[in-house]
């Protein structure tokens, strides 16, 4: 997960549609009871164990999300968690909060989550779309802007914390879109498949598209500076630009594993991670990696975050983890 956030300024020239989208939002509120009545999250012994898929800070509290609707909190910086009723038994993909109280999650069967309490309830949110949509990701810079991406370029927008979504500028050849990489500034990173990365500073305009030497898909951007990015993917392909994209070179990496998340900690080491609990360190800047692979963790990693007392929190395959990271 990437700390830094853009202003509202990149959702600033958004605007509704008005009539269109109430008719959509009226639709959805008959139809949400008989597609998802039946619907919601059991408690699970293990569902510390169990896949999970992504981690969000809710101020002092740490929220994860992944398979059968599972959403877990911590109020211990990982230490311990607890698992919450929620209206879905989809995978969950992504969470965000804008701030301490407002959250989303999203994932499979079109499920897009709420809550306003920090996580303790969520409600569904209709966003125009049917059971047969996934999303992927989802990036709040407060509680009223909020992006969420998934299949086939599916990219919606809101001002106003959901509670009218609209289509945001289509993706290029409506390719899956894996991650949402915000910055420091107004601009927001999106990599999918077959090697697409995209930026944009305007929810309107076309979203700028880079020519990445690379055709498998990509699973996520890690902005390291004011023109730096690294992105990585498919089968250990790590990618470093120094000119915001303009030119790449890609990086020799240890062993030819999906890479799936990546982190740049407060002490500047960059760690990557992936499949079969495989790490790769950084302590040169991207310019070159190092192979780990801790004991604690052996499956699979989707998501990391650096935790206020600084240890690595790990969630992916086999549930979330607090390691100590590698600083040496």
């Amino acid at each position: 997960m990437i700390a830094s956030v853009p202003h509202a300024g990149f959702f600033a020239p958004f605007r509704t549609a008005g009539r269109r989208a109430i008719t959509f939002l009226a639709l959805g509120l008959l139809l949400m009871p008989i597609l998802r009545a039946a619907e919601s999250s059991e408690l699970a012994r293990l569902a510390t164990q169990s896949l999970l898929l992504d981690v969000a800070r809710a101020g002092s509290r740490l929220v994860v999300v992944g398979d059968r609707g599972h959403i877990l909190l911590s109020d211990d910086e990982g230490r311990n968690w607890r698992q919450v009723i929620v209206p879905t038994r989809a995978m969950l993909t992504g969470v965000s909060f804008g701030d301490a109280r407002h959250g989303w999650a999203v994932g499979h069967d079109g499920a897009l989550l709420a809550t306003a309490d920090g996580g303790e309830t969520w409600k569904h949110q209709f966003a125009g779309v049917g059971v047969e949509v996934i999303f992927f990701d989802v990036f709040f810079s407060d509680a009223e802007h909020g992006l969420v991406v998934g299949a086939y370029g599916k990219c919606l927008l809101t001002i106003d914390g959901g509670q009218i979504w609209e289509d945001a500028a289509p993706v290029p050849d409506e390719m899956h879109i894996n991650q949402i990489a915000p910055t420091a500034t107004d601009k927001l990173y999106l990599a999918g498949e077959a090697g697409t990365l995209l930026s944009s500073t305007d929810a309107h305009k076309p979203w700028h598209k880079y020519e990445v030497p690379y055709e498998g898909s990509l699973f996520g951007v890690l902005p390291l500076g004011e023109k730096s990015l690294l992105t990585y993917g498919l089968r250990g392909h790590v990618l470093v630009s120094e000119d915001d994209g303009a030119s790449w070179t890609e990086r020799a990496m240890p062993a030819a594993v999906l890479i799936m998340a990546g982190i740049k900690l407060k002490s500047g080491v960059i760690v990557l991670a992936g499949a079969g609990g495989n790490f790769f360190v950084s302590r040169t800047g991207a310019k070159s990696f190092a192979h780990w692979k801790p004991a604690e963790y052996l499956g699979g990693v989707s998501a990391l975050l650096e935790t206020n007392d600084g240890a690595l929190l790990v969630v992916g395959e086999t549930g979330v983890v607090r390691l100590q990271p590698p600083l040496k």
